[in-house]
């Protein structure tokens, strides 16, 4: 029992005089900055032009729109059909 006492100090002992690995040196990274809101639609356009997405635009619209009910109220709602079926 003695020996393993013995041995755990020197163990720890040993470990002492290593040499840092590093681990302080490193520096925590930052998420990029993405200042656009989900329900920033011209952000969004603006942003899909700068990274020259025009042919996503397009995409972009439609989801906006389905996804916010005031789009019905604009008018860019699909128009209703009246047509009643014959009989």
């Amino acid at each position: 029992m003695h020996a393993l006492y013995v041995l755990a100090l020197l163990c720890s002992l040993l470990l002492g005089f290593l040499p840092p690995t590093g681990m302080e040196d490193r520096h925590k990274r930052s998420l990029p900055y993405w200042g656009l809101w989900s329900s920033d639609f011209f952000g969004w356009l603006e942003e899909l032009r700068a990274q020259a997405a025009d042919n996503r635009m397009q995409d972009l619209a439609h989801t906006f729109w389905a996804h916010f009910p005031i789009g019905r109220e604009l008018g860019y709602d699909s128009p209703e059909s009246d047509l009643q079926p014959e009989e």
